[in-house]
């Protein structure tokens, strides 16, 4: 229990450094949250608390709050230039804490330049509760935009490659309608030059004559079943692209309790002023009793959307804004002699809600967007193996069937017509003969006795050929290892491996290069490697199994190379 507490403390502090140090802490979507906080819940104490005072304490929040944004706005066009993480961390950190320590003094320069008012409150206890706001506000935003943007680029990845394996299906689907076309030509041809030679007489000359066309149109089709073509040129990809039917933003839950987090502690200053600890809980306790009734009622799903997981926009902001009233009349009943401030909460419940909604929808539509990708491409590179072998299959059996079956069919009519005249019963096995030949080359179903078995589409090499127009492989299989793929269930194992080791390759690099290796292991079991450059994200690097559906395989950073690895049950 205590390892799995530190592993989750461990896992939540790499995600915020990775935050803070990524280069998108400081978003408009932080800036858009800490000015509601800062205008309508951290407000400071001016005069009494009457509609005037609450209504003046406002406009002195938001005057504050652009103020700030003069230390604040430098910082974050630095964070956007910088490389170093720990220099960014430390440009951000640095200048959103100065913030929070002049926002008291700054507040109290407003209401005074303003309303010739001080603001109440000793300035210890709101300075760091000014600290402690800003903090947790900019780092739930941070975390959110960080993992957005992260993901937003894997999505990126994942459909640029998508759409050149797309390309490359297109192009071994139109092989296949191609090559079934030429089959059917040749055999045409075929069929109408041996009809020809039999209905002119046979002789040894005219046999050896056909017999030289059939070998072309062998030779020809062996060419083919070894030419992949080129790959298509990689796309240009639209990382801003929306679903189609689907609109730019939707409303939905809010995680659980985070609402009632950002309220609760904006509001500490106002709490520890208000009324004595057990009644300030009790206000807590019942804010957080809220948010978990308000996330609970846009759950239920007869209040969705159209959208899997969204709220209908009225639904949700109604629900909220009774949460916001909610919280109003507790804090009235709890404090009745802060009068008009407890309307704050009408206000910045529903504005937290909204935003934060906003924010995790864009983070559920890349990851939704990434998880299909992800998926898709996968099938379409089985897809793009499977039809590219079956194509070369049909190319290399023809080929086969033309040189073994029928050339020598021509090299038994041939001596038999050296020999003098052949019978008729002799051409006419012959015409047979050559005819089951032609009719098992035009169907792909058949598997006649010499024709070579299906295996091409069971090879890793064959998976790596689909690849090709998207990533650059290298492959080193050892003898062991080249063994162990000869039974068909371990070769079928090691295809899934790689397969997906590639597409983990596309989504966590933009390199482009990955190198496979396989190798035999002692006691009969297959280890699967492959590597390319790119970085996990730093919460995950300890993880095993990270972004893949099978148990047995397991995805590290070492050193710059991100690495997948999986150990393949021996044979049988």
């Amino acid at each position: 229990m205590v390892r799995r507490v530190r592993g989750a403390f461990r896992r939540a502090f790499s995600t915020c450094a990775e935050a803070v140090s990524g280069g998108a802490f400081l978003t408009r979507w932080s800036a858009l949250l800490s000015f509601i906080v800062a205008s309508t819940v951290s407000v400071p104490t001016i005069a009494d608390a009457t509609l005037q005072g609450y209504i003046a304490a406002v406009l002195v929040g938001a005057l504050g709050w652009t103020a700030l944004s003069i230390i604040v706005l430098p910082a974050a066009a630095a964070e956007r230039r910088l490389t170093s993480p720990r220099v960014r961390a430390l440009v951000v950190l640095t200048a959103l804490i100065v913030a929070a320590i002049v926002r008291t003094p700054v507040n109290n320069a407003v209401s005074v330049l303003l309303w010739n008012t001080p603001t109440a409150g000793a300035w210890g206890p709101r300075t760091l509760t000014n600290v402690l706001t800003t903090l947790v506000v900019f780092g739930i935003v941070g975390v959110a935009t960080t993992q957005f943007a992260r993901r937003r680029l894997v999505a990126q990845r994942l459909a640029a490659a998508l759409e050149l394996m797309r390309g490359r299906l297109e192009r071994a689907q139109e092989r296949a309608i191609q090559t079934n076309e030429l089959l059917v030509a040749t055999v045409s041809e075929l069929r109408a030059g041996r009809n020809a030679m039999l209905a002119g007489g046979v002789e040894f000359d005219t046999v050896r004559a056909y017999a030289t066309q059939v070998r072309d149109a062998s030779h020809r089709l062996a060419q083919l079943a070894e030419d992949a073509g080129p790959a298509p040129a990689p796309p240009a990809a639209d990382g801003n692209a929306v679903p189609a039917g689907r609109p730019p933003w939707a409303l939905i839950p809010t995680p659980w309790l985070v609402v009632a987090l950002v309220y609760n502690i904006a509001s500490l200053p106002f709490a520890f002023t208000a009324g004595p600890p057990a009644v300030v809980g009790i206000g807590y306790l019942g804010v957080c009793l809220l948010d978990i009734v308000a996330g609970a009622v846009t759950r239920v799903p007869r209040l969705r959307g159209t959208i899997p997981g969204s709220v209908r926009p009225g639904v949700f902001i109604v629900v909220w804004l009774l949460a916001g009233i909610g919280v109003a009349l507790l804090t009235f009943t709890l404090f009745p002699d802060v009068r008009m401030l407890s309307v704050v909460g009408v206000v910045a419940i529903p504005a937290a809600a909204l935003t934060l909604s906003l924010c995790v929808d864009a983070m559920r539509r890349v990851r939704s967007a990434e998880y299909r990708s992800t998926r898709v491409l996968a099938r379409v590179a089985q897809r793009v193996a499977a039809s590219d072998a079956r194509t070369s299959e049909r190319l290399s059996r023809a080929s086969n069937l033309l040189h073994g079956r029928v050339q020598g069919r021509c090299v038994i009519l041939a001596a038999q017509a050296d020999d003098g005249s052949p019978l008729t019963a002799d051409t006419r096995v012959f015409r047979d003969q050559t005819d089951e030949a032609f009719d098992a080359i035009l169907d792909p179903r058949s598997t006649p006795d010499g024709a070579p078995t299906s295996g091409i589409a069971g090879s890793v090499e064959g998976l790596l050929s689909a690849w090709s127009g998207v990533v650059t492989t290298a492959l080193e299989v050892d003898a062991a290892g080249t063994r162990a793929l000869t039974d068909p269930a371990t070769a079928e194992r090691a295809i899934d491996a790689v397969n997906e080791a590639l597409v983990n390759a596309v989504k966590h690099s933009s390199a482009r290069v990955a190198a496979v290796v396989i190798s035999g292991m002692t006691d009969g079991r297959v280890h699967v490697r492959v590597s390319s450059r790119g970085a996990l994200a730093a919460s995950a690097r300890r993880s095993a199994g990270l972004g893949t559906r099978s148990a047995g395989i397991a995805i590290s950073q070492q050193g710059e190379e991100v690495v997948l690895e999986s150990i393949l049950p021996a044979a049988g």
